[in-house]
């Protein structure tokens, strides 16, 4: 089943507690009540996506790039190394909402809220935690190398609690030295993933 294809209308769900247990989808939460008037003209998606930079200027080349090319980046990096310690992140797509980050009002709102991930690995995996502020971490999840869904290559996994509104899953590949292109799903009972969210970790 084709995970990048499966996504539906936003509805509105727990806001808090599934926005960070995924990490980069507090926009699902903001989908309910998006205000379009706050939005600034986006910058037309490359056609291909290409990380040259690192830390902030990798996040910013990720975010020029359209849902196609962002899923053939992805598609074709391999899962690299385990991260450790704390990364940046930053939403790039709430998919669930159909909204890009360049609607500055979400990505700022996403941002107040969601900074990152903690990492707490070896080699193999181990756990991780939000970061939702200074100092301050949020919502247990496990990491480990897992098959992707899609393409059935290696990536890095993090589930979620399941007392967050589904199965939360990250999937995560390292598409430059200390950055990572993530894709965020959602398992619902008796239901197939679907996707909600696309973002960025990095030092």
């Amino acid at each position: 089943m084709d995970i990048t294809r499966a996504i539906r209308p936003a509805r509105r769900r727990p806001a808090l507690g599934l926005a960070l247990a995924a990490g980069s989808v507090l926009a699902l939460s903001l989908c309910a009540t998006s205000t379009h008037a706050a939005a600034l003209p986006a910058k037309a998606a490359v056609e291909q996506c290409t990380v040259r930079g690192d830390g902030e200027q990798a996040a910013e080349e990720l975010k020029r790039c359209g849902r196609t090319a962002y899923d053939a980046l992805f598609a074709q990096t391999p899962a690299g190394r385990m991260p450790h310690g704390p990364m940046r992140g930053q939403l790039l797509r709430c998919t669930a909402c159909g909204q890009p980050v360049t609607d500055r009002a979400l990505g700022l709102l996403a941002g107040a809220v969601w900074h990152g991930k903690d990492f707490r690995t070896d080699e193999r995996g181990g756990h991780l935690y939000q970061i939702v502020g200074p100092g301050l971490r949020a919502i247990r999840g496990e990491v480990d190398y897992a098959p992707d869904p899609d393409d059935g290559r290696e990536a890095i996994r993090v589930v979620h609690p399941r007392d967050t509104g589904g199965l939360v899953t990250d999937w995560l590949r390292e598409v430059r030295p200390g950055v990572y292109a993530g894709v965020t799903t959602l398992t619902e009972e008796g239901q197939q993933p679907w996707r909600m969210a696309d973002f960025v970790l990095y030092r």
